[in-house]
């Protein structure tokens, strides 16, 4: 089934629906539903909830899929009710759910073999009360990190023996945790901090081995501005880059983004890109505001002044490429709510009490690294009206050929723009996510997500109501819809935009 094509930007459609799942939603239980893309290998749904009323174990079902939509395996796993579920982390051939024992500390770790969905459980002691942050397997051991007390804390428990230990050298103040990174080619386990100390930011990267011994520190520090995430691209055990956002002061507000080459634990001096200095970051404002916009700039360093923006950065993991190193990121805004009004402070200093609601997006870049860490080219999409309970990432990208497509989900349709670098080879198009059955209609969608799957297919879920008028309920399903972008058509509307531009 063909899309409807919204925004008639080309003839055809280049986004197709070609196959579909839809799990009908229970109406005597509260169920939760997840989706895991396996790549090549298929896909990986889950749903839980209670198997019947009064039962007080939640009962889990796992299906996973191959790529044509076919059921190769089920398996079922009863929850004990007295855990609930803290974070889940896909590996290469195993999926892990933690669990934790609220007021107490005894976790659950549930491994989910992917190949035959065989299901394997062991039990921890860790620490009670602590805020997990990130949770990742690397080998045989779990990697629970967060704050305990405050202050940052990475604790590795061992499946086999059951041992528990922490990781030295973190627990300190005034610290924050950015990223836990494993490489589990040579066995590492990079945590990322930033630290302020003395009115200064120091970004830090602690390396330890697989037993968990610290083997090394690497501090970033600039007089000027302060590196607020960053990720690890591993040439060889002594060499790697590092590519994140950074700000002026200790903020979380992006002013650009940096790549520093990290050889034998000494960083070298990073190259720094603002913000202004992107082709195509303003692109998302209305000509008119952009143009303001640049003017502004250009008087500021035409006067030797520094230009100083203030973003939030949701930033990807980095995606790599034989040739190149891609940094995805979205820019978003908390969305206030002002309440009833509450003064505070004094008279002199009064506020208004502000609760959040979401997050809105307004736009996301994709930047281009070449593999000797220079930056060459960068790219955006525009982001209308999409606002999230939850900050996650919307915005997905998928490489086809000499493109990459970027898409995202909103109130059932998704948004695709195509790139070729710099360039923006197809323009803002939407599509409907439509019914398996022609004689029904969408009638209510809700919690829509997208998932890149394997070469140029993506993965679209969420749940609707569907049915054949208007009148009644309808039937709630949860879907799963495989769609498909075609290489050749990237390519004509690419040949026809090229043939629409003015000579």
């Amino acid at each position: 089934m063909v899309l409807s094509l919204i925004l008639p930007v080309t003839t055809f459609a280049q986004l197709q629906q070609s196959d579909r799942l839809e799990i009908p939603a229970s109406s005597s239980s509260t169920e939760q539903f997840e989706v895991f893309s396996l790549g090549e290998q298929g896909l990986l749904s889950v749903v839980r909830g209670d198997e019947y009323y009064g039962n007080r174990n939640e009962q889990w079902q796992f299906v996973k899929y191959d790529t044509t939509m076919k059921v190769v395996w089920r398996a079922t796993y009863k929850l004990d009710f007295r855990y609930i579920p803290v974070m889940a982390y896909k590996g290469a051939e195993s999926g892990f759910w933690l669990f934790a024992e609220p007021d107490t500390d005894r976790f659950l770790f549930m491994q989910l073999n992917f190949s035959d969905g065989s299901i394997d459980t062991y039990k921890g002691n860790l620490l009670a009360g602590v805020d997990v942050q990130h949770f990742k397997v690397i080998g045989s051991k779990a990697l629970v990190s967060g704050y305990y007390r405050s202050r940052p804390i990475v604790i590795v428990h061992s499946f086999f023996d059951h041992t528990t230990r922490v990781l030295p050298g973190l627990f300190e103040k005034n610290t924050e945790l950015n990223n836990v990174d494993i490489n589990e080619i040579d066995g590492y386990i990079n945590v990322i901090t930033y630290a302020y100390r003395k009115k200064n930011c120091v970004f830090e990267i602690k390396t330890y081995n697989y037993d968990g011994k610290l083997l090394k520190r690497t501090s970033l520090s600039d007089p000027r501005y302060s590196m607020i995430s960053g990720q690890i691209v591993p040439l060889n055990p002594d060499d790697s880059y590092l590519i994140g956002n950074y700000s002026v002061g200790c903020t979380q507000y992006s002013q650009g983004l940096y790549i520093t080459h990290i050889e034998e634990d000494v960083p070298r001096e990073p190259q720094f890109i603002e913000f202004s200095e992107l082709q195509n970051f303003f692109n998302y404002m209305k000509p008119r505001r952009k143009a303001k916009m640049l003017e502004r700039i250009g008087k500021r360093k035409s006067l030797g002044k520094e230009n100083k923006f203030r973003y939030r950065l949701l930033v990807h993991e980095l995606i790599q490429t034989e040739n190149e190193i891609v940094l995805v990121a979205e820019v978003y805004y908390p969305n206030q709510r002002s309440s009833n009004p509450v003064i505070a402070g004094g008279i002199s200093r009064p506020y208004i009490s502000r609760t959040l609601e979401g997050y809105r997006y307004t736009h996301a870049i994709v930047c281009g690294f070449d593999r000797n860490g220079k930056f060459i080219w960068d790219n955006c999409i525009t982001i209308k009206d999409l606002t999230s309970f939850d900050l996650q990432e919307m915005v997905q990208i998928t490489p086809v050929d000499d493109y990459f497509v970027l898409a995202y989900p909103q109130d059932g349709e998704v948004h695709t723009e195509v790139i070729r670098r710099n360039e923006v080879v197809v323009e803002s198009e939407k599509f409907k996510i439509s019914p398996k059955s022609e004689k029904e209609k969408v009638l209510n969608n809700e919690d829509s997500y997208l998932s890149p799957w394997y070469g140029q297919y993506f993965l679209a879920y969420g749940m609707q109501r569907l049915g054949t008028s208007a009148i009644g309920q309808g039937r709630e399903v949860f879907y799963i819809d495989k769609l498909t972008y075609r290489t050749q058509d990237i390519s004509k509307a690419a040949d026809k935009e090229e043939a629409s531009r003015p000579r």
